[in-house]
């Protein structure tokens, strides 16, 4: 006759049964809020390039479009300061400088300079900045009549 053995006993707990739950909030500061950040900031980023885009091609085309440079310039400087109106930035938000001449087939450049937030979060607010240009260049008509 055989002898019934020793019963079986459960299986020690592994030594690393505890570190589940710091590795799970570890994981959640350094991968989650970050990248959740960046999200966040993405629409902003964005949507401050296509404004800036926007104001550099009207202003580039109210500058080629007047009557002299100076009136042109204060037209242009007039565009940037609806686009930024309409977006409802703060002054100075938007910087644009001019370059070009108006004598026919000359071009003229419009830079504008948007100020970016590097973190924008919802109901919370923006932290730093960074400067992001936008650049178009407009030729004056090679038949305009001056």
């Amino acid at each position: 006759m055989t002898r019934p053995g020793p019963r079986s006993r459960l299986p020690a707990r592994p030594a690393s049964a505890g570190y589940a739950a710091a590795e799970f909030v570890l994981g959640i500061c350094l991968i989650v809020v970050p990248v959740t950040l960046l999200v966040l900031s993405l629409p902003v980023w964005s949507e401050r390039q296509a404004m800036a885009q926007r104001a550099a091609d009207e202003s580039a085309r109210k500058v080629v479009l007047a009557p002299s440079w100076d009136e042109g310039v204060l037209a242009g400087r007039r565009v940037v300061a609806e686009v930024s109106r309409n977006y409802g930035l703060a002054p100075g938000t938007l910087r644009v400088e001019f370059e070009g001449a108006l004598q026919r087939g000359a071009t003229v450049t419009s830079r504008v300079t948007v100020t970016m937030p590097v973190l924008a979060i919802p109901l919370v607010g923006r932290a730093a900045a960074w400067h992001w240009t936008a650049v178009h260049v407009e030729q004056v008509d090679s038949y305009r009549s001056l």
